[in-house]
């Protein structure tokens, strides 16, 4: 094997992959070998037969095979990293985190996934190192650790890391588009600054008081599609709320999957802030409600109608991309179409925790409750086909945690249906059962990481109890559905209180602060009053549905009186993009005449003398929050995914 300072030890098994790091953050390891993690105990484990560099090279080519294509990793740009690399030029924190990253999600070896944890640990301790020198690759670095903390369940860790890296982000002016650099840079910051948009988005979980970024601070466009950032091809992109002026045509054929992953986000972001803000109002206005309700449906259909043809759901659209890992993302997009739909209408689903107070839904039309109910089924089915099709062309792609989010929130929605008006929905016990272990297996096929197997963990005891006798519509008692693992045992609040403006996102179970219990009402609304029929969506059917071939054993679209029949087209495949050419790596140690998306990532402000004089700003010395914060534990019934 190869000694000294290239040879990387690990001290840990492969088979606890998933239980190392998942406590409160170690301390930093002591820091005296300029190219690889210290070993924390010498007499610990095997030592590894590689070199520093052989590993780097397995990562790069294990990344960009296998963890590139998740919209938060794609901004790395692999032929000039590749080249920077070579050239000597790429900071240590970002080759560490791209180790642990990549070491986490796929596997690299015996023993690496521990070694990939003290990598990531020693990245944030060189970072916070020099945090006062922010520069583009430090974000890049920040980002891979972030996303690491949460599929590795450190929630705590991850919200805190957000606001660093977003502090960079806005000294580097991140969220301004940069002429004064080549395309290939610019593409790169973009996708960055969007990277983070998406990671705050979801994270915040609705709450205005915990978002970091807002869609109208973020003055420049939409990634470029995928395969010209790749081969260096220019092309505008337009912005993600566009002009009011101009009328919004069908989407162009090169527009990229990660600029449709983000603005299906921006909606789901803005259901859940209006959904937040619906629940921890106590004057609820029917109409209003309902109103506020049609506008979010009508651009969910906008999305879905501007969707260009190689992206619409079909069955050949999935063949063509069967074997590409970004057969994920083009999935990803209809599964958060699905569960926008979901988070939307669990409003009316009464007794679950996102649903709106029983006192509140007396006042609303019971077709409205109907209406939301079905919407929440129909959506739901449609999600668990999704994974279905998947499954039957045996794709197995590498997925982010939004997937094992999506799919234990399906298996939520199905098991309530199941129980409350389940004669109403159609609802059989085989198959509900059926479509929780399609959701079961998607999540075993594609998600890693300790959070994702807390999920599996869950959906697993839901199959092994079993639905249990269903509840009489009248008397309903929901079941509890918003526990999962690794949540403390403290009362969860009602309804009707989850998510007043003081209350904080359930990520924040690690953070030790008082709690607040409150009583929970669950029994069936009654006596309703009989707002005008017009204040809840009517019938949508403006958009063809999917084909039949597509859909098999899936639900038929409804036609009854006030449900909505939304599906998407049929149509042709995207074109996918070919690899990259190896002529464009630069040699290693000479000049490159090419453009490199690392152009100025090294650079810092500029300045030393400090964020104030560089941003022309006086500091002033900010108290710490003594806000309030009380806990909605980690996906105690839907975090992350609208809660």
């Amino acid at each position: 094997m190869s000694a000294g300072r290239h040879s990387p030890q690990s001290h840990d098994d492969e088979s606890h992959r998933d239980d190392g790091h998942n406590n409160s953050d170690t301390g930093f390891p002591d820091i005296s070998d300029p190219t690889t993690p210290n070993q924390f105990n010498n007499n610990e484990g095997p030592s590894l037969d590689e070199s520093f560099d052989s590993l780097i090279s397995r990562t790069f080519e294990k990344f960009f095979r296998n963890v590139h294509h998740i919209p938060s990793f794609d901004f790395l740009h692999r032929a000039s990293l590749m080249g920077q690399y070579h050239l000597g030029k790429v900071d240590r924190p970002l080759l560490l985190a791209l180790v642990g990253v990549t070491t986490y999600l796929t596997d690299m070896g015996p023993g690496l996934r521990s070694y990939g944890a003290r990598c990531i640990d020693e990245a944030e301790s060189l970072i916070l190192s020099d945090y006062a020198r922010p520069s583009t690759i430090k974000v890049q670095a920040l980002v891979l650790m972030i996303k690491y903390r949460i599929l590795s369940n450190r929630f705590q860790s991850a919200f805190f890391l957000l606001g660093i890296a977003s502090r960079f982000a806005v000294a580097l002016r991140l969220n301004y588009d940069s002429p004064n650099v080549c395309f290939l840079a610019q593409e790169s910051r973009r996708r960055l600054m969007w990277a983070i948009y998406c990671i705050d988005a979801g994270i915040s979980g609705g709450n205005r008081d915990y978002s970091l970024w807002r869609s109208e601070r973020l003055f420049l466009g939409l990634p470029c599609n995928e395969r010209n950032f790749e081969f260096d091809l220019p092309q505008e992109t337009e912005k993600l709320i566009p002009d009011p002026d101009h009328q919004r045509s069908p989407q162009a054929e090169d527009i990229g999957s990660v600029a449709l992953h983000i603005r299906i986000q921006h909606i789901r972001h803005k259901i859940s802030e209006f959904t937040k803000e619906a629940l921890g109002n106590r004057d609820v206005n029917p109409r209003t409600l309902q109103t506020s309700v049609l506008s979010l449906h009508g651009e969910l259909e906008d999305f879905a109608a501007h969707l260009p043809a190689s992206f619409q759901f079909s069955e050949k659209s999935l063949q063509l991309r069967a074997y590409s890992p970004r057969i994920c993302v083009f999935l990803m997009i209809h599964v958060w179409w699905r569960q926008c739909h979901c988070d939307l209408y669990r409003l009316g689903l009464v007794g679950l925790r996102e649903a709106l107070s029983r006192s509140v839904l007396e006042n609303f039309d019971e077709s409205f409750i109907e209406h939301c109910q079905r919407q929440c089924v129909d959506h739901a089915i449609a999600m668990a086909n999704i994974f279905l099709s998947m499954q039957k062309l045996h794709a197995k792609p590498v997925a982010d945690l939004d997937l094992a989010l999506c799919a234990y929130q399906c298996t939520r929605m199905l098991k309530y249906a199941y129980h409350a008006k389940s004669g109403n929905l159609n609802l059989t016990q085989e198959n509900v059962m059926e479509h929780f272990k399609v959701c079961l297996q998607a999540v075993k096929d594609c998600c890693m990481g300790a959070a994702a197997a807390g999920i599996r963990s869950d959906i697993e005891k839901v199959i092994a109890q079993g639905l249990g006798p269903r509840t009489s519509p009248a008397r309903m008692t929901p079941p509890d559905l918003n526990t999962i693992a690794n949540v403390n045992s403290r009362p969860r609040p009602a309804a009707t209180h989850a998510a007043t403006p003081s209350s904080r996102p359930s990520l924040f179970k690690d953070i030790e602060v008082p709690d607040d219990g409150f009583s929970t009402t669950t029994s069936a609304p009654s006596n309703r009053a009989n707002p005008p029929r017009d204040n809840f969506p009517p019938v949508q059917n403006n958009v063809p549905a999917v084909p039949q071939a597509i859909m098999t054993d899936a639900w038929t679209p409804p036609t009854g009186d006030g449900d909505v029949d939304i599906t998407l087209n049929d149509a042709h495949s995207e074109t996918l993009g070919a690899t990259p050419s190896t002529h464009a790596l630069a040699a290693p140690g000479g000049p490159s005449e090419l453009n490199n998306a690392f152009e100025g990532a090294m650079d810092g402000l500029g300045l030393d003398h400090g964020l104030d004089y560089s941003l022309g700003i006086d500091v002033s010395i900010w108290g710490a929050n003594n806000g309030d914060w009380r806990t909605n534990e980690f996906m105690n019934g839907g975090s992350g995914v609208g809660v």
